[in-house]
């Protein structure tokens, strides 16, 4: 009878063990200690609401942060844009994080010892007038931590997700990290200069050209790109707040200044010295912000690219299908051509048919074709003209006219200009058809032998 005995005895503890869980779990006082709720409900602190952050940290520098126009910005202690996902997160913190125990009766030192006299960060919510304060206390094993609410007389155990993201977020990446906050491609005017060189972009409707130094029009697509290039642009690093000696950083004077305009308001960049000999990163510093930059070399390359290689690569930016006749001012004189339905003709030579694929290759070479290299020059080397294509449109006006350049009347390489000292070079394999034989409307010349 040992075996029934036994079991006897072992249903008893367990009933014991089951009555005894029973009745401490039935206990309501216990299970409003236990009860998880909502350290802040949204009614109090409507997300889209909130309008300024202020966060004090033990032993940092206080921050506050202002919502202004839908934009949120880092007032103190200084002013940067801040970024939105960062302050939404912030908010969304304190939304998440639930009470999940209550110590109610606060002996002498206890706030001390938990870390709440002082506390080690507060941080305040403000709505309008309505502000909820909290101070962050003591971390605890389990992802626990101790705080007060709008310095209430009792001590509240939270889960972890507002302290985690007070103190183990660096909140440097809280800032904006574009260069040119607000920026998109819709940019109206570009400065930038590196050493004593200066260009200046500027836009008109949907057209961009240099207006500085020289007047030239722009490569529409290059120009696409290094506009996304500047709006997309970041810093990787803060390497100082509020720095006493900018010309450490090789920022008094700047390496180079770029500056982009957009409804009339402008944003400044300066770009400094290179993070050490073996580096293409370099410093740089959001003019009206004392915070000095690291940027990466990839993207200070793509902000400040060769002028020339945004520049139009074509000779002309007139359309094929716009163009009625072609006057060519050759090395064997002046001579037309004309468009006639489908065909092209010589209106000097009673109206004689020409080929048209070479009248094609000729437009195709400065409409189309792109130069291998771009000269920019002070002053046009008429010396070295040897021939004048101009484009009429079908009213007889002109077009536009492209001055061809080369070194020798028969050899070496092509440079076409439009009118700007810009040189648009081109291969010496470049076949141009500039002659009245090379359409067949006089004899070829017979070789001596």
């Amino acid at each position: 009878m040992r075996w029934t005995a036994t079991l006897i005895l072992v249903l008893c503890a367990a009933a014991l063990v089951v009555g005894a869980w029973w009745i401490h779990e039935s206990d309501p006082d216990r299970r409003r200690r236990i009860e998880s709720t909502p350290l802040v409900a949204i009614e109090e602190l409507p997300r889209d609401e909130v309008d300024r952050i202020e966060l004090r940290v033990e032993g940092e520098t206080p921050l506050e942060f202002q919502r202004e126009n839908g934009q949120w910005w880092m007032t103190a202690p200084f002013r940067h844009a801040a970024q939105y996902t960062s302050m939404l997160e912030l908010i969304e913190a304190a939304l998440t994080t639930r009470i999940v125990d209550r110590i109610e009766q606060i002996e002498e030192g206890d706030l001390a010892r938990l870390s709440l006299q002082p506390p080690r960060a507060t941080i305040a919510y403000s709505a309008g007038d309505r502000t909820i304060q909290i101070e962050l206390g003591q971390s605890g094993l389990g992802g626990r931590a101790y705080i007060r609410l709008d310095g209430g007389g009792e001590v509240l155990v939270v889960d972890d997700a507002l302290p985690r993201k007070v103190f183990q977020d660096n909140s440097v990446r809280w800032r904006e990290h574009s260069l040119f906050p607000g920026a998109d491609i819709e940019v109206d005017r570009i400065e930038r200069s590196v050493g004593d060189n200066e260009v200046v972009f500027e836009r008109s409707g949907r057209t961009w050209s240099i207006v500085q130094p020289i007047q030239t029009r722009v490569d529409a697509e290059a120009m696409g790109t290094h506009a996304i290039n500047l709006a997309r642009a970041a810093w990787t690093d803060v390497l100082m707040d509020e720095p006493e000696d900018l010309a450490t950083y090789g920022l008094d004077p700047p390496v180079a200044r770029l500056s982009i305009t957009r409804n009339g308001e402008t944003q400044v960049l300066l770009v400094g010295d290179r993070l050490g000999s073996a580096s293409q990163d370099r410093s740089g510093m959001i003019e009206g912000v004392p915070v000095v930059l690291s940027l990466d070399g990839r993207t200070v390359a793509s902000i400040l690219p060769d002028p020339a290689t945004l520049i139009d690569h074509r000779a002309s930016r007139v359309r094929p299908a716009d163009v009625k006749t072609i006057e060519i001012e050759g090395p064997d004189g002046t001579f037309r051509l004309q468009r006639s339905l489908e065909y092209w003709v010589a209106p000097g030579y009673d109206d004689q048919e020409v080929p048209p694929e070479r009248v094609e290759e000729l437009l195709q070479s400065m409409t189309t074709l792109r130069a291998t290299e771009i000269e920019l020059r002070d002053d046009y080397p008429a010396e070295l003209e040897r021939a004048r294509v101009t484009f009429l449109g079908f009213d007889g006006s002109p077009l536009d006219t492209v001055r061809l350049l080369r070194e020798q009347p028969e050899t070496g390489k092509w440079a076409m200009e439009n009118g700007d000292n810009v040189l648009r070079v081109h291969p010496e394999f470049l076949v141009l058809h500039l002659r009245p034989v090379d359409y067949g409307l006089v004899p070829a010349p017979v070789e001596t032998p």
